[in-house]
């Protein structure tokens, strides 16, 4: 099961994203981060951009293992 989303944020620049990523990381939020290009105008490079969901819990966080059961020695 994913973690629920809070926001979704497109951001254009590195240093935005660090600071978003330093926000979420304080807060102890979940992220997932995806970037992209987005073509300019005819003859423009390409420009980056970077789409950042913040999540209320890692979506990478594996749910807590229940301690195995323990068997009997065979007879």
């Amino acid at each position: 099961m994913q973690p629920e989303l809070i926001a979704t944020h497109y951001l254009t620049s590195i240093d935005d994203v660090t600071e978003h990523l330093r926000a979420a990381n304080q807060l102890g939020l979940g992220v997932r981060l995806r970037s992209y290009l987005e073509a300019g105008e005819e003859g423009d490079e390409p420009t980056a951009g970077w789409e950042l969901e913040l999540l209320v819990s890692s979506p990478l966080e594996e749910p807590e293992a229940t301690e195995p059961a323990e068997f009997a020695p065979a007879e």
